[in-house]
């Protein structure tokens, strides 16, 4: 009887399931491992920098590039304007902060556009102040930006560009960002803005052939916001105006006026008076009147 029970607890032990079963057949852990590599791999490859501009992108060489209205947001403020440049793509991002100098979570309505002469690109954004006022930047598209509060009260960004460009646009929330894409475009743009110190000529352009009435357009940082134009002809003043800007202290201020001219060769003074009494210094533009 004795050699049958020992049989009998031998049938029972080869029966029974392994001890280590269940860990053996269930992995969790190695799962989860694999799902944690293959996402932090992701996240390291999305920050390092992309060669060239996006080929699937669209790109936009003139007029309207993007309009993103936004009925509320925390945006108050223009933040750093920082830029790369990447195999031939120059990228610009623009910070938006909030009335107290944080990181703003949503944007504000944007308006990206080139203007009529193609050599400013305009960034239209619904904010009330800024931390930058001009930089110059003298990459291979952009020479320089100015930001602007214009006659209405708003403000914009206006990059001057060194030859023809072709943008994008691309706007992010959390924190509020504007990204601006250019690319290197192929038809040349019109005569560029006359610049100085503290005068920016939009228009009319240095050269130009223009009708006897003349919209004369800029921003400045005039003393006491007061731009004076002074148009001569064979050393004889045919025109004096007074424009104000829209701000002189914090940033640029947009400013605007006009001028009847009589026909022929013209020599356009955009100026501040100087210390000097009847001194204006800035630029001067040359004009041809039909």
């Amino acid at each position: 009887m004795r050699w049958l029970t020992l049989l009998a607890l031998a049938l029972m032990m080869a029966c029974a399931p392994a001890p280590d079963a269940e860990t053996t057949t269930t992995l969790p852990a190695a799962t989860t491992s694999s799902t944690l590599a293959s996402t932090t791999t992701a996240v390291v490859a999305t920050t390092e920098p992309v060669a060239g501009c996006p080929q699937d992108a669209v790109f936009v060489d003139r007029g309207r590039v993007a309009r993103v209205d936004q009925p509320t947001s925390d945006t108050n403020r223009i933040g750093l304007i920082s830029w790369q440049v990447v195999e031939g793509c120059e990228r610009f991002v623009i910070d938006l902060e909030t009335n107290e100098g944080a990181p703003a979570t949503t944007p504000p309505t944007v308006v990206v556009e080139f203007l009529e002469s193609r050599q400013v690109l305009r960034l239209w954004i619904d904010v009330d102040s800024t931390v930058v006022t001009d930089q110059l930047v003298e990459t291979s598209i952009v020479d320089r930006l100015y930001v602007v509060r214009a006659l209405d009260g708003a403000m914009f960004v206006d990059f001057h560009l060194t030859g023809p460009a072709q943008a994008r646009a691309v706007i992010s929330s959390s924190p509020a960002r504007l990204s601006l894409e250019m690319q290197a475009g192929l038809d040349p743009f019109l005569t560029p803005a006359v610049i100085s110190d503290r005068i920016v000529v939009i228009s009319p352009a240095s050269a130009a052939e223009t009708a006897s009435t003349v919209a004369v357009t800029g921003y400045a940082r005039a003393f006491e916001a007061n731009v004076r134009v002074i148009a001569t002809q064979s050393g004889q003043v045919v025109a004096d105006a007074v424009a104000t800007a829209a701000d002189w202290q914090d940033t640029w201020g947009e400013f605007r006026t006009t001028v009847v001219l009589p026909p022929g060769e013209i020599s356009m003074l955009v100026g501040e008076e100087g210390v000097g009494e009847g001194q204006i210094i800035g630029p001067t533009i040359s004009l041809t009147v039909r």
